[in-house]
């Protein structure tokens, strides 16, 4: 581990700015992959069985990867799920009612076409901590992959008794374009390792770049020892009120959130339709403002309603010629180990299924 950094702090003071922020970056991802294997290595087996991680997942017509989720959650330290379908009509509903049926879920069907994200989240949240006695828990969507590099979701959290909560890095799945003819999960081969940070400065989305690229606010994985502690609108973080006990939250350098927003022209249409009416819908029930949330839920709709839809869908998939540079710059990688392994999965599940 010393070489590691004292080649790291070498090269701080004999090369540029932009190289060392890349050298960092580098040491950084090694540290975390050198995580991993500790915490694998001091939690054993017999330790992760004491304790029960429950995950919720909200879905709606995301028939294309539901059950890869189901599976690979459940084979990466998940005992249990609580899911919402909310009137899904694609064959979604069916199969969370197998795993239902076979036992590693508990089914709830929610209809409203209101979408009250996080009201619907805590009520499964308490559901797992009231009736399942979850000692861990998370909140899923269904395009987002919870990777460990243990091998486990369990093992940070055994590992660091001092941390109630851990914040994991989404890492954004960018497809390549195909002018329409995308296919998943064989073109989603882009990660976007090193994003852009967000200028709050100036409205986002408002030149070609796509928002994907930007760094995405991280997700919260964490105990239940102190009761359960309910999270805001998008799972990002615990909706402190000041009535919480205190807790201790820390960056997870074991897991991160594989993203797959965007999987082809039919998913997405769906996706920026049913998202950006359920979305508005709930805006116009609410008394209170709602502030920034789910602008790009909301600006897919508009753009859906002018006829301008597929321009958006185009600028969030990558070019050959945009593709080349970014990875030029370290932006995005085709060879990170996390997208490569879940692209194994993914296909391996496909051709199974």
């Amino acid at each position: 581990m010393a070489w590691v950094l004292e080649a790291a702090l070498e090269d701080i003071f004999v090369c540029g700015r932009a190289t060392c922020l890349y050298v960092i970056a580098k040491m950084i991802d090694l540290l975390n992959k050198l995580s991993g294997k500790y915490f694998q290595h001091v939690v054993g087996k017999e330790a992760r069985q004491k304790y029960r991680l429950v995950m919720t997942l909200l879905a709606r017509d995301e028939v294309d990867v539901i059950e890869a989720n189901i599976l690979f959650h459940l084979d990466r330290g998940v005992d249990f799920i609580i899911a919402t379908d909310n009137g899904s009509c694609d064959g979604t509903t069916e199969i969370l009612a197998k795993y239902e049926k076979q036992g590693h879920l508990h089914l709830i069907h929610e209809p409203s076409r209101v979408l009250d994200q996080a009201a619907w989240v805590n009520r499964m949240g308490c559901l797992a901590f009231e009736k399942y006695q979850a000692d861990f828990i998370f909140h899923c969507d269904a395009d987002e992959f919870w990777y460990p590099r243990s091998g486990s979701l369990k093992c940070e959290l055994l590992a660091r008794p001092r941390a109630d909560v851990l914040h994991a890095n989404v890492v954004n799945i960018l497809m390549r374009d195909r002018n329409g003819g995308e296919v998943f999960p064989e073109d989603a081969v882009y990660a976007a390792i090193k994003p852009y940070p967000k200028d709050r400065r100036q409205p986002r989305n408002l030149d070609n770049t796509s928002f994907l690229l930007f760094k995405y606010p991280s997700k919260v994985i964490y105990k239940l020892k102190k009761g359960y502690l309910p999270v805001v609108t998008g799972n990002h973080r615990i909706e402190s009120d000041g009535k919480l006990p205190l807790f201790s939250e820390r960056l997870s350098r074991d897991i991160s959130v594989i993203h797959f927003p965007v999987r082809g022209v039919g998913q997405f249409a769906r996706k920026a339709i049913n998202g950006g009416v359920a979305r508005e819908n709930y805006e116009k029930s609410v008394a209170f403002g709602v502030g920034t949330r789910g602008w790009h839920i909301k600006r897919w709709l508009e753009l859906s309603r002018s006829g301008k839809l597929m321009e958006e869908y185009k600028r969030l998939n990558l070019s050959d010629r945009l593709a080349e540079d970014l990875l030029a710059t370290g932006v995005i990688s085709k060879k990170d180990e996390r997208l490569l392994a879940l692209m194994d999965f993914l296909i391996t599940h496909r051709q199974k299924s």
